[in-house]
């Protein structure tokens, strides 16, 4: 596992990568155990969205959050590009998770990316793009064999 990167002061780098470095810090390792450091990104106005799930608001948010760490074991981030535009952050990582009922608890490994939208040093659109199907469908006992099955048929 890397560390997190040292940031350099505010007025170094421009806002959007600033809080680029800030959201590689706070997603390095998700859990309620730092929830306040997360919520600290987000405008209350946000909107989040992920493949499973839109919210609208920091208190949507922090529920929405707060319900998907319940029954993780670990959550992690590794990150591999960044791109800034001054206010919009793109983002391209890769989570690795544990969950007690998926994938007989062991880690799932899933590509992703973010699309994030700045105001004043804060995220206020934030829209996760990831395969769901990597992350839950394909992880659970009797569909993910179906799954496989379908994928290694459109394969051929």
């Amino acid at each position: 596992m890397t560390h997190a990167p040292e940031l350099t002061s505010a007025s170094d780098l421009t806002s959007a990568d600033y809080l680029a470095g800030r959201v590689k810090q706070a997603y390095l390792r998700l859990g309620l155990e730092n929830l306040e450091e997360i919520k600290s990104l987000y405008t209350d106005d946000v909107y989040f969205e992920d493949p499973s799930h839109g919210v609208q608001g920091k208190a949507a948010l922090e529920k929405y959050f707060t319900n998907q760490f319940q029954n993780l074991q670990d959550c992690s981030f590794k990150f591999h590009q960044t791109i800034t535009n001054g206010s919009d952050i793109f983002m391209a990582w890769t989570m690795f998770l544990k969950h007690p009922r998926l994938n007989s608890g062991g880690i799932i490994r899933v590509e992703g990316a973010s699309y994030l939208k700045t105001r004043n040093g804060k995220i206020y659109y934030h829209r996760d793009y990831f395969d769901l199907g990597a992350l839950v469908y394909e992880n659970v006992p009797i569909l993910g064999r179906i799954v496989s099955k379908i994928k290694r048929r459109l394969g051929q």
